[in-house]
């Protein structure tokens, strides 16, 4: 069974590339706002070669994976869900492979023996392997201790080439702008590839000291790529400062905030200098662990967002073409509305049965594939019946015509939330102009606190 599995895994699956290409892919650009992807020249041009990302997202984080690059990557997950024959089937399609914990009982290590041989044996076949290093889902923005796995799979593969090129592992950032959410936006950073190489001949002497070193140099490399919060004291108070003023923070340091990789990288300056804030006690830390709860609370009880502070005042026009814009959308909304009711709902009907929070966006993001891929399906029959009962073969307007209406459905969710944000944004700005006017002394007081709190990260 293994052999044929490796036979199977060492070659490209066409049925694999178009559910990518036509099912897995379009879905999961519909899911997310905006797929951020950064460094995809650091990816090897052929293998053997180790995806090592970290893990905040179940699912999600291989899909974010799978989606951004071209080769058929072999992962591993938990061993408990290949129970059913049915199950197995689809996950081997999927290329996913069991891996047991010490958790699941028995001896984990023997259990995995065959899983371990099979993926050496499809890194020594120039394919590619994806795992998550740290081993455990990970809900923090904090890179945990990486597990010795990973060097150990990297290494033995390496005995074919010894010294010479050949595993390659590439340190993977995932930074997910909320990991439970839909339609937020996720940033991919691939990092420079690390070649396993330089750890052979230490390795042969030392296999221990091998894996020290690689767990090194991979954790330095991955953090390099992510948001990394260190301190446990005040990782709340943080993170909280992080989300709420990374923007700001980007431009007070003359980065582009609309630019993932700038504000990414301010982000982590940011949260470097909080750390060290909290690691020697500082009095700031302090000062913005009171402030910054006081300074949300207040914004949401005027129903504001932050950003609106930044503003003196706001011009007339601002709002005339805001208006306009949702009046020229209006319709778009309407439509995205009705195509995307049954997956919303379905969605927020099954997210209150997901018990363990780490699986909360992989099932809904599966719910939204089967229902929007059925609807895509329903309508292209529709459309198909329509042009050949209709005798369109002809008209080519026609055919232009329901073609078009069938883009305009299968991107209108994604319309229809993007009118909703830019609403909420516009109706922000509107209560905003309020308190200016009824020069509302909470107002005053969220922007004392705001410019106290921006002084700090200076």
């Amino acid at each position: 069974m293994a052999k044929t599995l490796i036979e199977k895994l060492s070659k490209n699956d066409w049925k694999y590339t178009l559910a990518r290409v036509f099912l897995t892919t379009p879905n999961h650009t519909r899911y997310y706002r905006h797929i951020n992807v950064i460094g995809k020249e650091n990816i090897p041009k052929k293998g053997p070669i180790i995806y090592a990302a970290n893990h905040q997202n179940a699912l999600m984080d291989a899909m974010a994976i799978v989606t951004t690059q071209k080769h058929q990557t072999i992962f591993v997950a938990r061993a408990d869900i290949f129970k059913k024959p049915f199950i197995i089937k689809i996950l081997h399609f999927m290329r996913i492979l069991p891996i047991y914990r010490k958790r699941d009982g028995g001896n984990s290590h023997d259990n995995n023996q065959e899983t371990f041989e099979i993926v050496n044996q499809i890194l020594r076949k120039g394919r590619v392997h994806g795992i998550m290093p740290e081993g455990l889902f990970n809900p923090y923005k904090r890179l945990g201790t990486l597990q010795k796995g990973i060097f150990r799979v990297a290494l033995k593969a390496q005995e074919a080439y010894g010294t010479e090129d050949g595993v390659q592992i590439v340190p993977i950032g995932l930074n997910w702008q909320n990991p439970r959410e839909f339609f937020k936006d996720v940033t991919i950073v691939y990092g420079k590839p690390i070649a396993v190489a330089e750890y052979f001949s230490l390795y042969q002497e030392n296999p221990a000291k091998a894996y020290v070193k690689m767990q090194e140099r991979l954790s330095e490399e991955m953090r390099k790529l992510m948001i990394d919060i260190r301190s446990e004291t005040h990782y709340e108070t943080i993170e909280n400062a992080r989300e709420t003023f990374g923007y700001d923070y980007a431009e007070a340091t003359n980065r582009d905030p609309l630019d993932p990789m700038q504000r990414l990288q301010a982000e982590q300056d940011l949260v470097k200098k909080l750390d060290g804030f909290s690691e020697k006690n500082d009095p700031k830390i302090q000062m913005l662990e009171q402030t910054l709860p006081a300074y949300k609370a207040g914004l949401e009880k005027l129903n504001i967002r932050s950003w609106l502070l930044r503003k003196e005042k706001i011009r007339w026009y601002n709002f005339l073409f805001d208006f306009a814009l949702l009046l020229l959308g209006l319709p778009f909304f309407l439509l995205g509305s009705i195509v995307g009711f049954l997956p919303q709902r379905l969605m927020k009907k099954y997210e209150k049965l997901i018990k363990d929070p780490q699986f909360l966006s992989s099932t809904k993001y599966v719910v939204s594939i089967l229902v929007r891929s059925l609807q895509s399906l329903i309508l292209f029959i529709a459309i198909l019946i329509f042009v050949l009962t209709g005798n369109f073969f002809g008209n080519f307007f026609a055919l232009a015509t329901t073609l078009l209406l069938f883009g305009s459905l299968v991107g209108a969710e994604r319309d229809m939330l993007t009118y909703v944000e830019r609403f909420k944004k516009t109706a922000g700005k509107w209560r905003y102009c309020r308190q200016l006017r009824k020069k509302n002394p909470l107002l005053n007081e969220l922007k004392e606190q705001r410019k106290q709190m921006m002084a700090v990260f200076s």
